[in-house]
């Protein structure tokens, strides 16, 4: 009887050990937003008929590159060797977001803050965030003060982020890098961004990516996120060739990015890629392609991309799932440790993510206060 009990209170033990989190390899977080790309180019490449049909811009994707790994080599040699991607939909592997408006503010605010934009946040308009971010959050941790940065193509980010309460340093729009100990590039590209002549809400993308890499390689961040917004210009314009060309070179920094990442001892094995978009697009048909509204199907359909030492190589989900977008905020703070709650209800981390299993739709997190924060336990790390 004795070699029973002390076998079943063994099997016991063992049962709560295997229950325990997986100590995680993740001490960094790159999060890379790519304004208003469709899942339909993802997962399938340039469309050719629109190719054919509108006018092409210089440099342009030719038809015969319209293939997705033409496209996005970087997301379909690199990502989907060593990393995952959700939102195809062909295959019913769905991601969504929660938000009525499906515009990019509302967007950027449910993927930050883990829940659907509140009555104040029903468009574009340029208000300050009255809602706490992860990043916020994340930032006030003694191990990430002043260890956080976003850099935006759209002006609009500094009110997304409420940068004068949250403190964040936020580069966006037509802002110059400033502070002490600006490394070369960082002073040339603010040369370059003087010889512009500002107009509309967004600087081009080679800027943004410029400041943000030259800041990341002086600086070492533990987390950066970068906004690139070319896609979504190019396309509410109705410039099917320059939209798909923004894709690519997005890809490209992509690819830079992640190739310095891992030939930097701080950074490699220690680092994860998230990827992602901040609403989908109308179909073909019609030149819906270049709009998105709630009154618009497809705007609601988005997708994402995860690459880093804690991410199963499963590639391309091919299983049926529903995730959303809400649940991009707390799959970042289980990435980097820090138990992130807020005053409404959050959705929880993606578990596939970390466990390679079914992208299943995962229970929400209860409410807390406002933008509270602890670390989570060494096991769960």
């Amino acid at each position: 009887m004795k070699k029973i009990v002390l076998l079943l209170a063994l099997l016991g033990a063992m049962g709560r050990a295997q229950a325990q989190p997986t100590q995680l390899k993740t001490e960094h977080l790159i999060l890379v937003t790519i304004d208003g790309l469709r899942w339909q180019e993802v997962f399938g490449g340039a469309d050719p008929a629109l190719l054919g049909r509108h006018h092409q811009p210089a440099g342009s994707l030719p038809p015969a590159s319209a293939s997705r790994q033409a496209l996005l080599p970087f997301l379909w040699t690199t990502v989907a060797a060593q990393g995952q991607l959700y939102g195809n939909r062909a295959l019913g592997n769905y991601l969504n977001v929660t938000n009525k408006a499906r515009l990019s503010y509302p967007g950027y605010n449910e993927m930050l803050t883990g829940f659907a934009a509140d009555a104040g946040i029903r468009n574009n308009a340029k208000i300050y965030n009255p809602n706490t971010t992860v990043l916020e959050v994340i930032s006030r941790q003694p191990a990430f003060q002043q260890q956080v940065l976003v850099y935006g193509s759209w002006d609009a980010f500094p009110f997304i982020f409420n940068a004068p309460r949250s403190g964040l340093p936020v580069n966006a729009g037509w802002q110059p890098a400033t502070g002490p100990g600006l490394s070369a590039p960082e002073l040339a590209l603010n040369e370059q961004l003087r010889a512009i002549d500002p107009h509309g809400a967004e600087r081009p993308d080679s800027l943004t990516f410029g400041y943000a890499f030259a800041h990341l390689q002086r600086a070492h961040p533990r987390v950066l996120y970068l906004a690139l917004g070319d896609t979504d210009e190019h396309a509410h314009a109705g410039h099917y060739g320059a939209y798909v060309r923004a894709a690519h070179t997005a890809d490209q920094y992509l690819a830079q990015l992640w190739d310095y990442l891992q030939s930097d001892p701080k950074y490699c094995g220690k680092t994860t890629l998230l990827i992602t978009t901040d609403h989908g697009r109308g179909g073909n048909r019609l030149g819906q392609w270049a709009h998105h509204s709630r009154f618009l199907r497809g705007s609601d359909q988005t997708w994402l991309a995860v690459l880093g030492p804690d991410t199963p190589p499963t590639g391309e989900q091919r299983a049926p799932g529903q995730l959303y977008q809400h649940q991009l905020a707390q799959t970042i703070a289980r990435l980097l440790g820090v138990a992130y709650t807020n005053d409404k209800l959050t959705g929880a981390p993606i578990e596939a993510i970390f466990d390679g299993g079914l992208p299943l739709l995962a229970e929400s997190v209860a409410p807390g206060p406002a933008g509270s924060f602890a670390p989570l336990s060494q096991s769960a790390r």
